[in-house]
């Protein structure tokens, strides 16, 4: 048993590894290519969507990560436990998954309610596949997490469920949110001060928004803000004899 789950975990991190050089390198020009044919060849329109999210997470996780301690990639390349290419690894997948829910909402249905149809989609999409992503990452070690949860002894299953919903289901609504906004504003206006408005509160969305609700729902739930890192003593306890 023990050795069938060596080689899931080998295989798991076989794939991580992996995927986060072919993502960005094979499926970012596919999908800046699949948004510059729904928005009428715009490259503008194009560039908005797949570049915000790229700046957008990096700022969310190098904050997350620099200043409060609450993860790290354990793999390479990385700078103090970043990968400099992980803005385009989420972008990538960001765009694609946005890209297969916004065909369910025409590019001629305007008005809020197309925003909230995208932002529903969004939430409910990203939110799941992120959850499986961010679950079997921690199993596999690719990511380690310093959370409240995993101080406490829960599974990778549980950790992830304790913030997946808030940043991932958040983000994904702000995203999807943002990207159908800007089409409905800007695919036939062409006013840099509207195109940089959108750019910037799109993006800030994208980061203020799922942190809050993270911040509110620990609060509620554990009593504690949700920045507190355990590293210490997470690592501390790994370090143990007979530990682990």
């Amino acid at each position: 048993m023990a050795r069938v789950e060596n080689s899931h975990t080998k295989a798991l991190q076989y794939f991580y590894n992996v995927y986060q050089f072919i993502a960005p390198l094979a499926f970012f020009p596919i999908a800046y290519w699949l948004w510059w044919r729904r928005f009428g060849r715009n490259h503008e329109l194009a560039l908005l969507v797949m570049f915000v999210p790229v700046v957008s997470y990096y700022l969310f996780v190098g904050i997350g990560m620099f200043k409060y301690r609450l993860w790290r990639f354990n793999t390479s390349p990385t700078i103090a436990g970043m990968r400099p290419h992980h803005g385009f690894v989420f972008s990538t997948a960001a765009a694609l998954f946005f890209y297969i829910c916004l065909r369910m909402v025409p590019v001629d249905h305007v008005g809020i309610g197309s925003v909230a149809t995208s932002a529903f989609l969004g939430a409910s999409v990203f939110g799941f596949w992120n959850w499986w992503y961010e679950t079997y990452a921690i199993k596999s070690g690719f990511i380690s997490i310093y959370t409240k949860k995993v101080a406490d002894g829960a599974t990778a299953e549980e950790a992830v469920t304790d913030y997946a919903p808030f940043f991932f289901g958040g983000m994904g609504a702000c995203y999807g949110a943002f990207v159908k906004t800007a089409e409905n504003l800007l695919l036939t206006e062409h006013e840099p001060t509207l195109y940089w408005a959108v750019a910037v509160g799109g993006g800030l969305s994208m980061i203020v928004v799922p942190v809050a609700l993270y911040l509110v729902a620990h609060r509620y739930r554990h009593g504690e803000s949700g920045l507190k890192s355990y590293v210490d003593v997470i690592e501390k306890s790994k370090s143990r004899p007979g530990d682990g």
